[in-house]
């Protein structure tokens, strides 16, 4: 699984835009079941946005051509999926 970053060394530029450019770029490239959220909340790195721009970025997503479902495995079915599977 790919967890794509929202700071500026991750995706060059910190809109939600950019963010979701990035997911495309990623989802194209090895299939939208690999790709999920990489925000790095808990503090070792600045985002442009905290949980509550999650709703910016959705959009972006959708903007991007994404379909509700592959937006529902980026923004944590993949993660959990990926949970499941390997921890005890």
């Amino acid at each position: 699984m790919i967890g794509i970053g929202f700071w500026r060394k991750a995706v060059c530029e910190v809109s939600p835009g950019a963010i979701a450019k990035s997911i495309r770029y990623v989802a194209d490239l090895v299939g939208v079941e690999y790709v999920a959220l990489g925000s790095d909340y808990e503090g070792s790195v600045t985002t442009p946005f905290d949980a509550t721009g999650l709703s910016q970025l959705t959009q972006a997503l959708l903007d991007e051509g994404f379909s509700g479902e592959e937006i529902r495995l980026i923004m944590g079915g993949n993660a959990i999926r990926v949970f499941m599977e390997t921890l005890p």
